[in-house]
């Protein structure tokens, strides 16, 4: 007659001895369809990790030309802007960043053409789903403390978020990238203490503060290190390649 199977208890699961019970064939169905499911799953993770690996290679590519054009743009927004405020501060700001967005697209359309990829791709759309919450809230943000005359804010502002876009992408983005994340929103966050005299300095401290020059400091200088980082280290590795 049908004897009961023996069961074993494993770490987190009850397992049947099945060279005592009556289900060989159902033992051996399961066990097929465990197999397929965990090659399934290894080769879904390495196609992940394959694709974060280029992905990571692509932003590092992009990100040192792009940052020395930006920081370049931004030094040149703050010197024009220096004396300005209101709109008329935030608009060459606001040119600025069209100007180095429209370089990155050439960018990402050279790029593309030549590893015969398409444009819009789906590292580009992820990027995208994860860096545009915190640049929209930022922008909006930036432009109501404009127009409320808060001009030094709206850069903290500005500031913070493009810091969070940026640890927003870090998880296929190279690890550089989320250090100058942090350190845009650690310079913000530090700039709007200064602004709201949470921290107080000296006098002679306080007066070189504005807006433009907060701007400069971030968008500009972090962007030139990390850009010269970046594309120095990219040549070292060609020629020793």
């Amino acid at each position: 007659g049908f004897r009961r199977p023996i069961l074993h208890f494993g770490v987190g699961r009850l397992v049947f001895d099945v060279r005592r019970s009556k289900w060989p064939a159902i033992y051996r169905l399961c066990m097929a369809k465990q197999g397929m499911t965990t090659r399934e799953e290894a080769a879904e993770q390495l196609r992940v990790i394959r694709s974060m690996m280029e992905r990571a290679t692509i932003f590092r590519a992009l990100s040192g030309e792009t940052a020395l054009v930006g920081g370049a743009a931004a030094l040149g927004a703050a010197w024009i802007t220096e004396n300005r405020q209101g709109m008329a501060w935030a608009g060459w700001w606001l040119a600025g960043l069209a100007f180095v967005i429209a370089f990155n697209v050439f960018q990402l359309i050279r790029l593309g053409s030549a590893h015969q990829k398409p444009f819009w791709s789906s590292g580009l759309k992820l990027a995208l789903r994860g860096a545009l919450p915190p640049l929209i809230a930022g922008g909006f943000l930036g432009v109501l403390f404009v127009r409320s005359g808060q001009v030094p804010a709206a850069a903290c502002m500005w500031i913070i978020h493009y810091g969070l876009a940026l640890l927003a992408i870090r998880e296929f983005a190279p690890r550089s990238m989320v250090f100058l994340g942090w350190s845009f929103v650690a310079f913000g966050l530090i700039a709007l203490s200064i602004v709201a005299q949470v921290i107080d300095l000296p006098g002679h401290w306080s007066q070189h503060i504005n807006p433009s020059r907060l701007m400069a400091l971030a968008f500009g200088g972090f962007h030139l290190i990390y850009g010269a980082l970046i594309v120095t280290t990219k040549s070292r590795e060609e020629v020793e390649a």
